[in-house]
């Protein structure tokens, strides 16, 4: 089930980057996102109610970890990209992206003392190599001409925040479920992301907004925020931060899908290929040896 709830998270991710540029010349990177968390907090705190309710003691004191999730999972993660898409090459953010599962298996490794086999360290390479296979469309060459651009390094840190929010899921205590944890979370991040969002756009916030606009930042408040959260925080409950980190990894092949059948963009055979890397070094990095490193 963990599996399940990964690649549904991952698939409803995948359409953020679209999005991103879509919005990048209409609203502002905070704006954006106070409004899908806003939205989000409308659908989750009713959701949520008896949990808040029953364990608001418990989040009070677990102040610091709820506070730790809301600066780096609600008012950094997504925002970086927002930014990064005003400057950034759409080549380069998903490349850079690819940083995310690799900050999470290094900050795991290092702080949560996982263990990894030499079975596990093939897989994981091997994946990464199927993804940057599909981005470059088969043309590995194209790396020679990356160019770095100030956005991308948006892109990074929001792979860090990725990183550092996922880690910080270990921490939640267990009388406090994932809905519950995240109502909080999102609450406390929108009271973060007001001020911000206010400084940055004045009193006309979402005063561009039309009503294809509204219905997006809809999808982004509900899917993209509650529903696809809520499935990779039970992923990383359920198969742990690593094997859950991995399948990040099938995000630019759900994205290619999508640009072909709602977009018309061409769709590469080898994005085909490698899908079939990616999944398999999934598969050894899953079910590998555990040997460990140690």
């Amino acid at each position: 089930m963990g599996y399940i709830f990964a690649l549904g998270s991952i698939f409803l991710w995948s359409i953020n980057y679209v999005i991103a540029v879509k919005f990048s010349q209409t609203l502002q990177p905070f704006e954006i996102t106070f409004g899908r968390w806003f939205i989000a907090s409308l659908v989750l705190i009713p959701l949520a109610w008896h949990g808040l309710h029953k364990n608001w003691f418990l989040l009070l004191k677990n102040w610091k970890l709820v506070l730790g999730l809301a600066i780096t999972g609600i008012v950094l993660q997504n925002s970086m990209i927002y930014f990064a898409a005003r400057t950034a090459d759409p080549f380069n953010m998903s490349l850079l992206a690819l940083n995310g599962p690799i900050f999470l298996l290094v900050l795991s490794l290092i702080f949560l003392h996982e263990h990894i086999s030499l079975m596990q360290i093939i897989g994981f390479i091997i994946a990464l190599g199927g993804v940057i296979f599909i981005i470059t469309q088969g043309n590995i060459s194209k790396l020679l001409n990356f160019n770095f651009a100030p956005g991308d390094l948006f892109v990074l840190f929001n792979s860090f925040c990725f990183a550092i929010y996922s880690l910080l899921q270990k921490k939640r205590p267990s009388e406090i479920n994932q809905q519950t944890m995240l109502a909080a979370t999102a609450f406390a991040g929108v009271i973060l992301l007001y001020p911000i969002a206010f400084i940055e756009v004045g009193e006309n916030i979402f005063s561009k907004l039309n009503t294809q606009d509204w219905l997006i930042l809809a999808y982004l408040g509900i899917f993209n925020s509650v529903g696809a959260y809520l499935m990779w925080n039970n992923a990383l409950a359920k198969i742990g931060n690593l094997k859950t980190g991995i399948i990040y990894y099938l995000l630019p092949f759900f994205s290619g899908i999508e640009a072909f059948l709602f977009l018309g963009e061409r769709f590469y055979p080898s994005q085909i290929l490698g899908a079939l890397f990616v999944i398999s070094g999934i598969m050894m990095f899953s079910f590998g040896h555990r040997q460990t490193t140690s």
